[in-house]
């Protein structure tokens, strides 16, 4: 998430695809944290991300600070953190997943290639 533009109608798109598949694991980033000059208005920014992000997901939801590239790259440390968070995380039991074993679709498109015979497994796009 782009810290100095804020959260975006796509953040809040993907945000609701993962609620659709029963959050796995969700994990947020808060970029671009070095165009904030002053350490006040950092803060508060972290803040209010922060709960705006518990609001949309859960309370307590990992949110990471990754402060700015330094020679085109992040600091080290924050993507050792970052990196050894993941590492770490147990899979989660998807219940949900196992009790809801359907899809929705909007749409549909048979994909199969035409020359094939009529009881030849289909190839089928869902939207």
């Amino acid at each position: 998430i782009d810290a100095s533009y804020g959260f975006e109608l796509e953040t809040f798109e993907f945000i609701n695809i993962l609620q659709v598949h029963g959050f796995p694991r969700v994990i947020g980033v808060l970029t671009h944290l070095d165009s904030f000059k002053e350490n006040k208005q950092l803060r508060k920014v972290k803040k209010t991300m922060k709960h705006r992000f518990w609001a949309e997901l859960y309370d307590g939801a990992k949110l990471f600070y990754l402060s700015g590239l330094q020679y085109g790259r992040y600091h080290r440390l924050e993507i050792q953190n970052l990196a050894r968070f993941i590492a770490v995380q147990k899979a989660p039991i998807l219940s949900w997943r196992q009790s809801h074993p359907y899809i929705l679709a909007l749409r549909w498109e048979d994909q199969t290639d035409p020359t094939l015979a009529e009881t030849a497994p289909r190839r089928v796009d869902l939207y």
